[in-house]
């Protein structure tokens, strides 16, 4: 997805990630899914689900990071 598209949603989402409460209870929640994906990771087998783990790693990196890429996206427009 190139960037013209990016800034199409995340302005968008303004309100989830500048929301104390509900950012801070959408990280908590990350945070177990990464957990969970770690476990995962660390009893895995069949490197395929080893792949999909570290996949699933990087979007939950990816989310954590959202509210660092609304702000900025934000703040380009200005």
């Amino acid at each position: 997805m190139n960037n013209n598209q990016n800034h199409k949603y995340l302005p968008k989402l303004k309100g989830l990630v500048n929301q104390p409460n509900s950012w801070n209870a959408f990280k908590e929640h990350l945070d177990v899914l990464l957990e969970a994906q770690h476990r995962t990771m660390e009893q895995a087998i069949d490197p395929v689900d080893i792949y999909k783990a570290q996949g699933a790693v990087q979007m939950i990196k990816y989310l954590k990071g959202l509210r660092d890429q609304v702000n900025a996206s934000l703040e380009s427009k200005k």
